[in-house]
């Protein structure tokens, strides 16, 4: 189930379905600042120049979707991009999906040279490491240069 990556800037009807129905299928405890279960105008409210959604797309729909966050410049990171809360339509786990989604947003960071982190506080995420993610803190981190 090949995916391509797609970012959210003017979402059109079926990204707002698409995305209701992946946040709908998102993990239990998944929830924004005030408790209520993540949504596709969650998503939109949370655009901004220092969050983007990286969108993995199969035949035009949105299939799953990441945050990348911006660190504040200054910051003591040693890394630009934040991956978060990736999520993965019920339909189409255990496809790879999300591995796929990880493989193209290394490819869009190398070719940016932009330096990735994905927290991982209970050490689940040792896949990362086929894709070039070093040992990073409480997670990993992709070093694109």
């Amino acid at each position: 189930m090949p995916i391509y990556l797609d970012w959210l800037a003017q979402p059109s009807e079926q990204d707002i379905i698409d995305l209701d129905k992946l946040y709908h299928d998102a993990p239990k405890g998944w929830q924004d600042e005030i408790g209520q279960p993540l949504n596709a105008q969650w998503a939109l409210n949370c655009l901004s120049q220092d969050c983007k959604l990286a969108m993995g797309r199969f035949n035009d729909k949105v299939v799953c979707a990441a945050w990348l966050i911006k660190q504040p410049e200054g910051s003591a990171h040693t890394y630009l991009y934040r991956v978060d809360k990736l999520c993965v339509r019920s339909i189409t786990r255990e496809r790879g999906v999300a591995k796929q989604l990880m493989v193209r947003l290394c490819q869009w960071a190398k070719e940016n040279a932009y330096d990735l982190y994905v927290k991982d506080p209970d050490n689940g995420l040792s896949g990362l490491y086929e894709l070039g993610f070093v040992q990073y803190e409480q997670g990993w981190r992709y070093i694109a240069h």
